[in-house]
């Protein structure tokens, strides 16, 4: 009996979430933020900003291999701040 009965529960609570209405979901996604793409990727700032040479925000720093960027790993817990160039290449002399 308690089998069925936590069966009938499970269904109910299934039915529930399917039949919920979206407009809610819709309006709270319409009032969050769209990030910019520097807020999206750090690979994107150097994409962006081709003088800087290395950038951090503040828990991985990138750097320019070539043409490539170099990124460090994210530590446990470490809270991004604006990412910012730390060293910009030198102007030719």
């Amino acid at each position: 009996m308690k089998k069925v009965l936590t069966a009938a529960a499970l269904l109910l609570c299934l039915l529930l979430a399917a039949s919920q209405d979206s407009s809610t979901r819709d309006a709270v996604a319409a009032e969050l933020p769209i990030p910019s793409v520097e807020d999206i990727s750090i690979q994107a700032y150097g994409d962006k900003n081709k003088s800087c040479q290395e950038w951090t925000d503040g828990c991985r720093t990138c750097e320019r291999s070539g043409t490539d960027a170099v990124c460090s790993n994210i530590g446990i817990a470490c809270q991004p701040k604006p990412i910012a160039c730390a060293r910009r290449a030198e102007p030719p002399k």
